[in-house]
């Protein structure tokens, strides 16, 4: 199977699979819109972008530098990596679901709330630690393009999830609490599910690596150290650039405000995933594209995928803008409790489209190991954020939130494309 039919195959699945995962996330939102109060829903949107944060450490610091290094290794050598840092992955995950845990119990902005207490900390640390396993066996099946494997065990997943939230809506028991309890406990039985598949993926005895292999491993492993050093501290100021606009709303208007913030920008939510999605297939190929220097073929590649995911936005939000009166009426209920969101849905869709091209180019960055340069640039936009937002909300409200997000996006879409990248093509000479 040549390059385009073989690309096409895995990202439909992968399509398919992320509009799955992104289907159900509105669902849960739109449940959670229904049947708690705003305020509730406002911690809601506090703690999963915390848990998006804790994901986000986990794969820059494994499987993201694992991806760019682990394609360009022989069959035996990549599954003694896979193998050994699934381990790894195992740690990670538990430190940080300790850390969330921490957070949630000591930080001001989540332990003033009244329906915080010691069983909602332990609950969530779960939850992400569930996730984190379940995610390492993605992250294998997208390396080794195993796309049906990683299919099969996030139906288990949805199937799991809906399940539970059944459970919920029958015994009248639909809160924060409960709604994370069942993710967590549907990311175990997803992980268990999947965990014999992983074992045979990654299965090699030492008598299949010769010496030579050995020191390769190693020289790889320092790789990938040094890159998730650098994707560790980027993902920070990254994620503080994406999500301090809802801790900042809470600080200056109120978790009311918040939940308007997230609750439109949910509603917009499948668009990042369909990207993510993509973002997942394209990665590898993009490290080999890049690493043969074939590009012509990439720049090829890039505009195919910036013209078909531009396209997925302005659809997407035509349709979600001329559907929200029915939704209001006839799933949240009400057309007062989050009344007036079309004009935010706007600017999230302006955000996502600008998002789209920016978050291309990073991948890109990925494929090629720039995870330094990709730091000092999400540095600069965390600070241009702060600055922003300070005036922006006070003065402007919730538009203010994301225009500054806006902003800032396209700020760091032309210095990822007009100086970062031409860089990765032509790097600087040393004697």
């Amino acid at each position: 199977m040549n390059f385009s039919k073989k690309f096409l195959s895995t990202s439909f699945i992968s399509v398919i699979d992320q509009g799955m995962l992104s289907a159900l996330n509105l669902l849960i939102g739109m449940l959670l819109w229904r049947l708690i109060e705003k305020s509730e829903y406002g911690l809601y949107s506090l703690l999963y972008a915390v848990g998006l944060l804790a994901g986000l450490l986990i794969d820059s610091w494994i499987a993201g530098p694992l991806a760019t290094v682990a394609n360009v290794v022989h069959e035996s050598a990549q599954k003694i990596l896979l193998r050994r840092y699934w381990q790894r992955q195992v740690f990670c995950t538990l430190w940080i679901g300790g850390v969330t845990f921490l957070a949630v119990e000591f930080i001001p902005v989540f332990s003033s709330h009244i329906n915080i207490n010691g069983f909602t900390g332990l609950v969530f640390a779960s939850y992400v630690i569930g996730n984190g396993l379940r995610e390492y066996g993605r992250t294998v099946g997208f390396i080794q393009s195993d796309l049906r494997s990683v299919f099969r065990q996030d139906i288990v997943y949805v199937l799991a999830v809906i399940s539970g939230l059944a459970i919920l809506i029958i015994g009248q028991h639909v809160d924060v609490i409960f709604v994370f309890t069942v993710l967590a406990v549907s990311s175990f039985l997803s992980t268990a599910f999947g965990i014999e598949r992983l074992r045979e993926r990654t299965a090699t005895t030492a008598s299949e690596i010769d010496q030579e292999d050995q020191e390769l491993i190693a020289q790889h492993q320092a790789t990938i150290t040094g890159h998730g050093r650098w994707a560790v501290v980027g993902v920070i100021v990254g994620w503080l650039t994406n999500y301090s606009y809802l801790y900042l709303a809470e600080l200056w208007m109120n978790s009311e405000a918040v939940a308007d913030l997230n609750a439109s920008r949910t509603l917009l939510m499948p668009i990042p995933l369909i990207v993510a999605a993509w973002s997942r297939v394209a990665r590898p190929e993009a490290g080999r594209l890049i690493a043969s220097q074939q590009w012509a073929r990439l720049k090829r590649f890039t505009f195919l995928s910036i013209t078909g995911i531009e396209l997925i936005v302005v659809a997407y939000v035509g349709v979600l803008l001329l559907t929200f009166p029915y939704i209001e009426i006839h799933w949240i209920g009400s057309q007062t409790k989050y009344h007036g969101l079309n004009p935010l849905m706007m600017m999230w869709g302006a955000y996502f489209a600008v998002n789209a091209v920016r978050w291309i180019g990073t991948t890109w960055l990925m494929s090629g190991g720039a995870f330094r340069s990709m730091f000092y640039l999400g540095s600069v936009t965390f600070l241009l954020v702060i600055a922003i937002t300070s005036y922006t909300i006070p003065h402007w409200g919730t538009p203010g939130a994301i225009f500054a997000l806006i902003f800032v996006e396209l700020f760091e879409t032309i210095v990822v494309w007009k100086f970062i990248f031409p860089r990765l093509q032509n790097p600087p000479q040393t004697a």
